[in-house]
Protein backbone atom coordinates (compact mmCIF):
# COMPACT_ATOMS: atom_id res chain seq x y z
CA UNK A 1 0.00 0.00 0.00
CA UNK A 2 2.92 2.43 0.83
CA UNK A 3 4.32 1.62 -2.75
CA UNK A 4 1.14 2.77 -4.11
CA UNK A 5 1.05 5.84 -1.99
CA UNK A 6 4.52 6.64 -3.44
CA UNK A 7 3.78 5.92 -6.66
CA UNK A 8 0.75 8.51 -6.82
CA UNK A 9 2.74 10.42 -4.52
CA UNK A 10 5.43 10.97 -7.84
CA UNK A 11 2.75 11.10 -10.72
CA UNK A 12 1.61 14.10 -8.35
CA UNK A 13 4.59 16.41 -8.12
CA UNK A 14 5.45 15.99 -11.86
CA UNK A 15 1.74 16.90 -12.72
CA UNK A 16 2.23 19.96 -10.09
CA UNK A 17 6.05 21.11 -12.31
CA UNK A 18 4.18 20.63 -15.43
CA UNK A 19 1.45 22.51 -14.53
CA UNK A 20 3.46 25.35 -13.17
CA UNK A 21 5.76 25.56 -16.11
CA UNK A 22 2.90 25.72 -18.93
CA UNK A 23 1.08 28.35 -16.30
CA UNK A 24 4.41 30.79 -16.36
CA UNK A 25 4.79 30.51 -20.17
CA UNK A 26 1.17 30.72 -21.26
CA UNK A 27 1.19 33.96 -19.38
CA UNK A 28 4.50 35.27 -20.68
CA UNK A 29 2.36 35.07 -24.18
CA UNK A 30 -0.81 36.79 -23.26
CA UNK A 31 -1.01 39.96 -24.47
CA UNK A 32 -0.36 42.96 -22.24
CA UNK A 33 2.60 44.25 -19.58
CA UNK A 34 2.31 43.65 -16.07
CA UNK A 35 5.04 46.80 -15.96
CA UNK A 36 1.92 48.95 -17.24
CA UNK A 37 -0.66 48.05 -15.34
CA UNK A 38 1.92 48.24 -12.14
CA UNK A 39 2.28 52.07 -12.91
CA UNK A 40 -1.25 52.04 -13.63
CA UNK A 41 -2.31 54.79 -16.82
CA UNK A 42 -0.62 58.44 -15.92
CA UNK A 43 2.43 57.00 -15.57
CA UNK A 44 5.71 58.64 -17.53
CA UNK A 45 7.94 57.02 -19.61
CA UNK A 46 11.20 57.09 -16.51
CA UNK A 47 8.38 55.42 -14.14
CA UNK A 48 7.06 52.70 -16.39
CA UNK A 49 11.03 51.92 -17.18
CA UNK A 50 11.97 51.71 -13.75
CA UNK A 51 8.53 49.39 -13.16
CA UNK A 52 9.92 47.08 -15.60
CA UNK A 53 13.54 46.78 -14.08
CA UNK A 54 11.59 46.28 -10.54
CA UNK A 55 9.59 43.63 -11.71
CA UNK A 56 12.74 42.28 -13.73
CA UNK A 57 10.57 42.35 -16.74
CA UNK A 58 14.04 43.59 -18.21
CA UNK A 59 15.75 40.05 -18.34
CA UNK A 60 15.26 37.24 -20.31
CA UNK A 61 12.13 35.23 -20.20
CA UNK A 62 14.63 31.91 -19.09
CA UNK A 63 16.08 34.22 -16.15
CA UNK A 64 12.65 35.37 -15.19
CA UNK A 65 11.43 32.08 -15.17
CA UNK A 66 14.80 30.42 -12.68
CA UNK A 67 14.19 33.13 -10.83
CA UNK A 68 9.86 32.55 -10.16
CA UNK A 69 10.96 28.97 -9.90
CA UNK A 70 13.65 29.95 -6.96
CA UNK A 71 10.45 31.82 -4.92
CA UNK A 72 8.14 29.17 -5.64
CA UNK A 73 10.65 26.40 -4.11
CA UNK A 74 11.44 28.94 -1.19
CA UNK A 75 7.47 29.14 -0.47
CA UNK A 76 7.55 32.70 -1.97
CA UNK A 77 4.68 33.74 -4.33
CA UNK A 78 5.71 36.96 -4.72
CA UNK A 79 3.82 40.62 -4.14
CA UNK A 80 0.70 41.48 -6.42
CA UNK A 81 1.28 44.38 -8.81
CA UNK A 82 -1.84 46.08 -8.28
CA UNK A 83 -2.08 48.19 -4.67
CA UNK A 84 -1.85 47.99 -2.06
CA UNK A 85 0.52 45.62 -3.54
CA UNK A 86 -0.54 43.26 -1.03
CA UNK A 87 1.31 39.76 -0.29
CA UNK A 88 -0.16 36.98 -2.85
CA UNK A 89 0.20 33.79 -0.08
CA UNK A 90 -1.81 36.64 2.13
CA UNK A 91 -4.41 37.14 -0.79
CA UNK A 92 -4.67 33.07 -1.49
CA UNK A 93 -5.08 32.68 2.01
CA UNK A 94 -8.03 34.95 2.11
CA UNK A 95 -9.56 33.58 -0.87
CA UNK A 96 -8.73 30.05 -1.11
CA UNK A 97 -10.81 29.21 1.96
CA UNK A 98 -13.97 30.58 0.37
CA UNK A 99 -13.88 29.04 -2.51
CA UNK A 100 -12.93 25.38 -0.95
CA UNK A 101 -16.13 25.81 1.79
CA UNK A 102 -17.81 26.84 -1.36
CA UNK A 103 -16.94 23.53 -2.99
CA UNK A 104 -16.88 20.97 -0.25
CA UNK A 105 -20.66 22.19 0.59
CA UNK A 106 -21.40 21.60 -2.69
CA UNK A 107 -19.99 17.89 -2.86
CA UNK A 108 -21.66 16.91 0.15
CA UNK A 109 -24.67 18.55 -0.43
CA UNK A 110 -24.78 16.63 -3.76
CA UNK A 111 -23.93 13.38 -2.48
CA UNK A 112 -26.42 13.49 0.69
CA UNK A 113 -28.86 13.76 -1.96
CA UNK A 114 -27.96 11.53 -5.06
CA UNK A 115 -26.52 8.48 -3.19
CA UNK A 116 -30.43 7.79 -1.30
CA UNK A 117 -32.26 8.98 -4.55
CA UNK A 118 -30.00 6.92 -6.54
CA UNK A 119 -30.10 3.89 -4.25
CA UNK A 120 -33.52 4.28 -4.23
CA UNK A 121 -34.53 4.33 -7.95
CA UNK A 122 -32.13 1.48 -8.58
CA UNK A 123 -34.42 -0.43 -6.09
CA UNK A 124 -37.50 0.15 -7.82
CA UNK A 125 -36.12 0.57 -11.05
CA UNK A 126 -39.29 1.53 -13.24
CA UNK A 127 -41.29 2.86 -10.75
CA UNK A 128 -42.90 5.84 -10.60
CA UNK A 129 -40.05 7.38 -7.79
CA UNK A 130 -37.38 6.44 -10.38
CA UNK A 131 -39.46 7.93 -13.25
CA UNK A 132 -39.79 11.26 -11.17
CA UNK A 133 -36.72 11.18 -10.24
CA UNK A 134 -34.86 10.68 -13.96
CA UNK A 135 -37.06 13.98 -15.01
CA UNK A 136 -35.99 16.16 -12.14
CA UNK A 137 -32.17 14.90 -12.83
CA UNK A 138 -33.04 15.70 -16.81
CA UNK A 139 -33.73 18.88 -15.62
CA UNK A 140 -31.15 19.93 -12.96
CA UNK A 141 -28.61 18.90 -16.00
CA UNK A 142 -30.15 21.13 -18.37
CA UNK A 143 -30.26 23.96 -16.21
CA UNK A 144 -26.41 26.30 -16.27
CA UNK A 145 -25.37 27.44 -12.90
CA UNK A 146 -26.25 31.28 -13.26
CA UNK A 147 -29.47 30.69 -14.32
CA UNK A 148 -30.21 28.45 -11.51
CA UNK A 149 -28.65 30.73 -9.25
CA UNK A 150 -30.81 33.74 -10.61
CA UNK A 151 -33.84 31.43 -9.98
CA UNK A 152 -32.90 30.65 -6.75
CA UNK A 153 -32.56 34.51 -6.01
CA UNK A 154 -35.68 34.92 -7.21
CA UNK A 155 -37.76 32.24 -5.04
CA UNK A 156 -35.80 32.38 -1.99
CA UNK A 157 -34.26 35.90 -1.75
CA UNK A 158 -37.01 38.02 -3.38
CA UNK A 159 -40.34 35.50 -3.19
CA UNK A 160 -39.55 33.77 0.21
CA UNK A 161 -43.20 33.23 0.79
CA UNK A 162 -43.44 31.60 -2.91
CA UNK A 163 -40.38 29.48 -2.20
CA UNK A 164 -42.14 27.80 0.75
CA UNK A 165 -44.97 26.59 -1.44
CA UNK A 166 -43.11 25.43 -3.84
CA UNK A 167 -41.51 23.50 -1.60
CA UNK A 168 -44.24 22.50 -0.24
CA UNK A 169 -45.66 21.08 -3.59
CA UNK A 170 -42.56 19.25 -4.24
CA UNK A 171 -43.09 17.70 -0.37
CA UNK A 172 -46.57 16.34 -1.66
CA UNK A 173 -44.68 14.97 -5.24
CA UNK A 174 -41.76 13.39 -3.61
CA UNK A 175 -44.15 12.24 -1.01
CA UNK A 176 -46.66 10.41 -3.55
CA UNK A 177 -43.44 8.99 -5.50
CA UNK A 178 -42.14 7.48 -3.38
CA UNK A 179 -45.48 6.30 -1.24
CA UNK A 180 -46.29 4.87 -5.16
CA UNK A 181 -42.30 3.31 -5.78
CA UNK A 182 -43.65 -0.55 -5.83
CA UNK A 183 -45.78 0.37 -9.09
CA UNK A 184 -44.13 -0.62 -11.98
CA UNK A 185 -41.28 -2.12 -9.93
CA UNK A 186 -39.55 -4.53 -11.85
CA UNK A 187 -38.51 -7.83 -10.17
CA UNK A 188 -40.19 -7.41 -7.00
CA UNK A 189 -39.81 -9.17 -3.91
CA UNK A 190 -41.57 -9.49 -0.68
CA UNK A 191 -45.39 -9.49 0.33
CA UNK A 192 -47.53 -6.97 -1.02
CA UNK A 193 -48.29 -5.54 1.79
CA UNK A 194 -44.95 -5.27 3.42
CA UNK A 195 -43.68 -3.51 0.43
CA UNK A 196 -46.76 -1.05 -0.01
CA UNK A 197 -46.38 -0.26 4.17
CA UNK A 198 -42.89 0.60 3.43
CA UNK A 199 -43.50 2.66 1.10
CA UNK A 200 -46.54 5.20 2.31
CA UNK A 201 -44.07 5.46 5.46
CA UNK A 202 -41.10 6.55 3.53
CA UNK A 203 -43.28 8.79 1.34
CA UNK A 204 -44.39 10.14 4.76
CA UNK A 205 -41.15 10.27 6.00
CA UNK A 206 -39.96 11.88 2.97
CA UNK A 207 -42.86 14.39 2.76
CA UNK A 208 -42.77 15.42 6.22
CA UNK A 209 -39.03 16.36 6.12
CA UNK A 210 -39.41 18.61 3.17
CA UNK A 211 -42.85 19.87 4.86
CA UNK A 212 -40.80 21.58 7.44
CA UNK A 213 -37.96 22.62 5.67
CA UNK A 214 -40.30 24.76 4.13
CA UNK A 215 -42.37 25.76 7.20
CA UNK A 216 -38.06 26.77 8.92
CA UNK A 217 -36.73 28.19 5.50
CA UNK A 218 -34.57 31.05 6.50
CA UNK A 219 -34.01 33.94 4.58
CA UNK A 220 -30.76 34.13 2.57
CA UNK A 221 -28.89 37.26 1.66
CA UNK A 222 -28.68 38.31 -1.83
CA UNK A 223 -24.73 38.58 -2.20
CA UNK A 224 -21.87 38.73 0.12
CA UNK A 225 -19.96 36.48 2.27
CA UNK A 226 -19.99 36.32 6.46
CA UNK A 227 -16.64 34.71 7.68
CA UNK A 228 -16.33 31.50 9.62
CA UNK A 229 -15.09 33.61 12.53
CA UNK A 230 -18.26 35.86 12.47
CA UNK A 231 -20.63 33.07 13.72
CA UNK A 232 -21.13 29.24 11.89
CA UNK A 233 -24.66 30.33 11.23
CA UNK A 234 -24.34 33.85 9.62
CA UNK A 235 -21.94 31.99 7.73
CA UNK A 236 -23.65 29.10 6.54
CA UNK A 237 -26.72 31.43 5.47
CA UNK A 238 -24.55 33.32 3.57
CA UNK A 239 -22.87 30.44 1.57
CA UNK A 240 -26.08 28.24 1.56
CA UNK A 241 -27.49 29.71 -2.24
CA UNK A 242 -24.16 29.17 -3.87
CA UNK A 243 -23.68 26.21 -2.50
CA UNK A 244 -26.81 24.98 -3.65
CA UNK A 245 -26.45 26.60 -6.94
CA UNK A 246 -23.34 24.40 -7.21
CA UNK A 247 -24.72 21.11 -5.92
CA UNK A 248 -28.25 20.98 -8.44
CA UNK A 249 -26.21 19.98 -11.52
CA UNK A 250 -23.48 17.47 -9.34
CA UNK A 251 -26.68 16.24 -7.48
CA UNK A 252 -28.50 15.31 -11.24
CA UNK A 253 -24.76 13.83 -12.51
CA UNK A 254 -24.13 11.52 -9.15
CA UNK A 255 -27.96 10.38 -9.60
CA UNK A 256 -28.01 8.96 -12.96
CA UNK A 257 -24.06 7.32 -12.58
CA UNK A 258 -24.81 5.71 -9.11
CA UNK A 259 -28.45 4.67 -10.70
CA UNK A 260 -26.82 2.78 -13.41
CA UNK A 261 -24.13 1.06 -11.46
CA UNK A 262 -26.22 0.10 -8.90
CA UNK A 263 -28.79 -1.92 -11.42
CA UNK A 264 -25.69 -3.43 -12.24
CA UNK A 265 -24.72 -4.76 -9.41
CA UNK A 266 -28.11 -5.61 -7.76
CA UNK A 267 -28.27 -8.33 -10.89
CA UNK A 268 -24.63 -10.03 -9.91
CA UNK A 269 -24.94 -13.43 -7.97
CA UNK A 270 -23.49 -12.37 -4.41
CA UNK A 271 -26.39 -9.96 -4.56
CA UNK A 272 -29.21 -12.51 -5.49
CA UNK A 273 -27.30 -15.05 -2.75
CA UNK A 274 -28.03 -12.00 0.04
CA UNK A 275 -31.41 -11.61 -1.16
CA UNK A 276 -31.61 -15.86 -0.96
CA UNK A 277 -30.29 -15.96 2.04
CA UNK A 278 -33.27 -13.88 3.59
CA UNK A 279 -30.83 -10.60 4.65
CA UNK A 280 -32.68 -7.56 4.87
CA UNK A 281 -33.16 -4.98 2.01
CA UNK A 282 -31.37 -2.58 4.17
CA UNK A 283 -28.39 -4.80 4.21
CA UNK A 284 -28.47 -5.95 0.54
CA UNK A 285 -28.56 -2.12 -0.20
CA UNK A 286 -25.86 -0.79 1.43
CA UNK A 287 -24.12 -3.03 2.56
CA UNK A 288 -23.64 -5.49 -0.04
CA UNK A 289 -24.47 -3.62 -3.42
CA UNK A 290 -23.61 0.11 -2.28
CA UNK A 291 -19.63 0.09 -1.92
CA UNK A 292 -18.92 -1.84 -4.89
CA UNK A 293 -21.00 0.65 -6.93
CA UNK A 294 -19.34 3.71 -5.71
CA UNK A 295 -15.98 3.67 -7.63
CA UNK A 296 -17.71 5.57 -10.66
CA UNK A 297 -19.27 8.00 -7.96
CA UNK A 298 -15.75 8.58 -6.23
CA UNK A 299 -14.31 9.63 -9.23
CA UNK A 300 -16.69 11.81 -10.32
CA UNK A 301 -16.68 13.21 -6.45
CA UNK A 302 -12.97 14.01 -7.28
CA UNK A 303 -13.02 15.41 -10.67
CA UNK A 304 -16.02 16.97 -10.04
CA UNK A 305 -13.72 18.75 -6.52
CA UNK A 306 -11.28 19.99 -8.19
CA UNK A 307 -13.63 21.51 -10.98
CA UNK A 308 -15.08 23.65 -8.09
CA UNK A 309 -11.77 24.63 -6.61
CA UNK A 310 -11.68 26.52 -9.84
CA UNK A 311 -14.58 26.61 -11.61
CA UNK A 312 -16.85 28.65 -9.50
CA UNK A 313 -16.16 32.23 -10.97
CA UNK A 314 -20.07 32.53 -12.45
CA UNK A 315 -21.68 31.75 -9.00
CA UNK A 316 -18.70 33.19 -7.35
CA UNK A 317 -19.35 36.61 -9.14
CA UNK A 318 -23.47 36.40 -9.10
CA UNK A 319 -23.25 36.05 -5.40
CA UNK A 320 -20.03 38.74 -4.75
CA UNK A 321 -17.93 35.83 -2.71
CA UNK A 322 -14.48 36.70 -2.61
CA UNK A 323 -12.66 33.57 -3.86
CA UNK A 324 -9.99 32.02 -6.04
CA UNK A 325 -12.09 32.14 -8.71
CA UNK A 326 -12.72 35.95 -8.40
CA UNK A 327 -9.20 36.60 -7.55
CA UNK A 328 -7.44 34.86 -10.54
CA UNK A 329 -9.75 36.63 -12.91
CA UNK A 330 -9.72 40.53 -11.42
CA UNK A 331 -5.72 39.19 -11.94
CA UNK A 332 -6.05 38.53 -15.23
CA UNK A 333 -8.11 41.31 -16.48
CA UNK A 334 -5.45 43.51 -14.43
CA UNK A 335 -2.60 41.24 -16.33
CA UNK A 336 -1.23 40.53 -12.27
CA UNK A 337 0.77 37.85 -13.49
CA UNK A 338 2.12 37.02 -9.82
CA UNK A 339 -1.26 36.76 -8.90
CA UNK A 340 -2.68 34.54 -11.47
CA UNK A 341 0.14 31.93 -11.25
CA UNK A 342 0.12 31.56 -7.38
CA UNK A 343 -3.61 30.82 -8.26
CA UNK A 344 -3.11 28.50 -10.65
CA UNK A 345 -0.25 26.44 -8.60
CA UNK A 346 -2.24 26.47 -5.77
CA UNK A 347 -5.44 24.84 -7.97
CA UNK A 348 -3.17 22.77 -9.50
CA UNK A 349 -1.91 21.43 -6.50
CA UNK A 350 -4.82 20.50 -4.73
CA UNK A 351 -6.44 19.31 -7.36
CA UNK A 352 -3.53 16.67 -7.85
CA UNK A 353 -3.89 16.09 -4.09
CA UNK A 354 -7.69 15.02 -4.76
CA UNK A 355 -6.85 12.82 -7.34
CA UNK A 356 -4.33 11.23 -5.45
CA UNK A 357 -6.84 11.11 -2.39
CA UNK A 358 -9.14 8.94 -5.09
CA UNK A 359 -6.91 6.95 -6.46
CA UNK A 360 -5.88 5.63 -2.84
CA UNK A 361 -9.63 5.55 -1.78
CA UNK A 362 -10.12 2.77 -4.94
CA UNK A 363 -7.33 0.90 -3.66
CA UNK A 364 -9.23 0.88 0.04
CA UNK A 365 -12.38 -0.03 -1.83
CA UNK A 366 -10.93 -2.84 -4.32
CA UNK A 367 -7.79 -4.59 -3.37
CA UNK A 368 -7.47 -5.57 -6.91
CA UNK A 369 -6.52 -2.20 -7.83
CA UNK A 370 -2.94 -1.69 -5.68
CA UNK A 371 -2.30 -5.70 -6.40
CA UNK A 372 -2.15 -5.00 -10.07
Amino acid sequence: MLRFIGERALHAVVVVVLAATGAFFLMEAVPGDSAASAVGPGATAEQYQLAREELGLDKPVWTRFADWVGGLASGDLGNSLIPPNQSVSEMIGNALPVTMQLAFLSIILSLAIAVPVAVWSAYRRGGVFDQVASIVAFAFISVPSFVAGLLLIYLLVFNHSLAQQLILGAAVVIGLAVALSPLGRRGGRGAPGVMWGRALLGGFAVGAVLALLALFLPEFPRQGYVPLADGLGENLRSIALPAITLALMEVAIFTRVLRTDMISTLQQDFVLSARAKGMPTRHVLVAEALRPSTVSIITLAGISLGRLIGGTVVVERLFNLPGMGSMIVDAVQNDNLPVVLGGVIVIAVFYVLVNMTVDVTYALIDPRIRRG
